[in-house]
């Protein structure tokens, strides 16, 4: 067979889709034929088709030797170059083709979007235009200039002239995924995704319906469908990742974040999801790694000092832990949820070293006096009480809100299940003091009764009002509430509630002559209270006791109870009841 039959049986397979038995045919002409410019243009043109650029530009250079007045070769390896990022030589390619041949519209396009890229509109319109100027009806110039120009109306304009022109519906789409207008940017990609086949349209819609509906099994199909067109999508792959993991599918969520960061290594969003979802699946020290990776590429985002800190804690580095702490903490003080986490890790870290962990407070304290956490943290571990006690305990509660129920099961807490216990069914009208989330008022309602609560923290009333079974519930502070209350209640209760005030004198006058029911800590060792290093206090019984009776009540029933379970421990404590 001739060169010329096998180059144009070639060729037909080439055309035809059947890249490899194609490439076969070529290199055969290629061994007796090594120059043949048209042979390696072909070459190329394939590589450039599996999306390696690197392989396809060699074969357009080499070809470009051979035949340096063949402009098609130059179209050619100007584009593996853009697609390489190598924009400078991409445009000296573009420039070698409009010499040879000025009518090249293709070629003032493509350095268009090139100056586009780079930031140069100035130029990239001008190229745009001298494109428009050889082909005014050149759609796809005229779309990129409407875009670069911002010309909204000239955009709409041209998806009417050109309804089969899936970029103009991509750009529209895109700008109304800007605008936070996910609806009209599904509407406008919709249509780009029917007439092109594109992963970053895909990957745009996908985006858009996950904002609009949360259509997340959709959505999840054309992230899929984006990574069969383009395997290195890496903003595809995440994705895949994230809703995978959301999903509880860590088999395969593993596997995309892997790939997301082979793809692109210094991605700080794949470390950082990836992390997260190893801290899902107990892998600590492997979340700790990746999240120490994050930090190596992004040393000055708090958020990911943070996150390190937070695995350290875990582990009970506490020292390493407190320092990345306040390195994100001071960076980002907005952060107020960091900073009770930053007490949290104190009040941890006290209990090993004591000395370090007082310092590292009055360090805090010194630095942001005013600070409401760094104050509090600082009296007790004094054993002070804090001046800005009340806003701790509510800055507290409202942090606490998302994780409140789920930590109150890992430390087997105990008192709603024994009040309840002690209460039987209880009819009339109930007072639930720092009712919280509402677990004690779903335990104690039944048709006979009608209860109300307080509590400081609108994120654990919100949590409490979808529990459907309180009348009302107040924010406020108790005692501001108790003040102020004129209604009758058959019982008043206060599941873990009085450990958070140290003098109860006030609190059981407010009541009287009211039933009373409530938990508290106790300390044998003390002869009224102690405030404790966490800020919650510890109480003798027999002070309580004889405060109850100094104000008046005089049935009084007390029920020891372990708590919950702290360090493997029980907290001892006491059941009151009081009449």
């Amino acid at each position: 067979m001739s060169y010329e039959l096998m180059f144009q049986k070639a060729l037909s397979l080439q055309q035809n889709g059947a890249l490899s038995e194609a490439e076969k045919l070529y290199r055969q002409i290629l061994e007796t034929a090594p120059k043949n410019a048209d042979v390696l243009n072909m070459l190329g043109l394939i590589a450039q088709q599996r999306g390696f650029h690197q392989e396809a530009v060699s074969y357009f250079y080499r070809a470009a030797d051979s035949a340096p007045n063949h402009f098609p070769i130059f179209f050619n390896l100007a584009v593996s170059l853009e697609a390489l990022e190598k924009h400078l030589e991409a445009l000296e390619s573009y420039q070698k083709v409009l010499s040879l041949n000025p009518n090249i519209k293709e070629a003032y396009f493509g350095r268009g979007n090139i100056f586009w890229h780079l930031k140069q509109n100035e130029k990239a319109a001008e190229e745009f235009n001298k494109a428009l100027a050889l082909d005014n009806n050149y759609a796809e110039a005229a779309i990129n200039l409407a875009d670069l120009k911002n010309d909204v109306a000239e955009l709409e304009n041209l998806s009417k002239k050109y309804p089969n022109s899936a970029s103009v519906f991509y750009y529209l789409g895109r700008r109304k995924a800007e605008e936070k207008d996910f609806a009209k940017a599904q509407g406008y990609l919709q249509i780009a995704d029917t007439l092109t086949v594109s992963d970053e349209i895909k990957v745009m819609l996908a985006e858009s319906m996950l904002q609009c509906n949360k259509n997340k099994a959709e959505a999840l199909a054309l992230f899929y469908q984006a990574i069969n067109l383009n395997s290195h999508n890496s903003e595809a792959t995440l994705k895949i990742a994230d809703i995978e993991a959301n999903q509880h599918n860590f088999k395969e969520a593993e596997k995309y974040y892997k790939r997301t960061i082979e793809i692109t290594p210094q991605n700080i969003s794949a470390h950082t999801n990836y992390a997260n979802m190893l801290c899902k699946t107990k892998r600590t020290l492997e979340a700790l790694e990746e999240y120490r990776a994050a930090v190596l590429i992004a040393p000055e985002t708090p958020e990911i000092s943070y996150n390190l800190a937070l695995i350290l804690k875990e582990l009970k580095e506490y020292e390493q832990a407190l320092s990345l702490m306040f390195n994100a903490f001071y960076k980002a003080p907005q952060h107020q949820d960091w900073s009770i986490n930053i007490a949290e890790t104190l009040i941890l870290f006290n209990k090993e070293a004591p000395e370090k962990a007082l310092k590292i407070a009055q360090n805090w304290y010194e630095k942001m006096p005013d600070n409401i956490v760094a104050n509090h943290i600082w009296a007790t571990l004094n054993g002070n009480k804090s001046e800005y006690e009340k806003q701790y305990n509510h800055l507290l509660f409202n942090v606490f809100a998302p994780t409140y129920e789920e930590t109150l099961q890992k430390i087997d807490y105990k008192v709603v299940q024994r009040i309840k216990e002690l209460c039987v069914d209880v009819n009339g009208k109930i007072l639930d003091l720092g009712c919280g989330s509402g677990l004690l008022g779903k335990a104690l309602k039944n048709v006979n009764n009608k209860i109300f609560g307080v509590d400081i923290s609108e994120e654990m009333i919100s949590l409490a009002l979808k529990k459907n079974v309180y009348e009302k519930i107040y924010q406020d502070d108790i005692i501001s509430f108790l003040r102020k209350n004129t209604e009758h209640f058959d019982l008043i209760t206060a599941a873990d509630v009085f450990c958070y005030f140290g003098d109860l004198d006030e609190i059981f006058k407010l009541c009287l002559p009211q039933k009373l029911m409530f938990s508290v800590e106790i300390n044998l060792s003390v002869e009224t209270f102690v405030i404790q290093p966490n800020g919650r206090y510890q109480h003798n019984p027999q002070y309580i006791e004889n405060l109850l009776k100094n104000v008046g009540y005089k049935k009084i029933i007390a029920e020891p109870v372990t708590l919950r379970n702290e360090d493997e421990n029980g907290v001892e404590g006491m059941i009151f009841s009081a009449e």
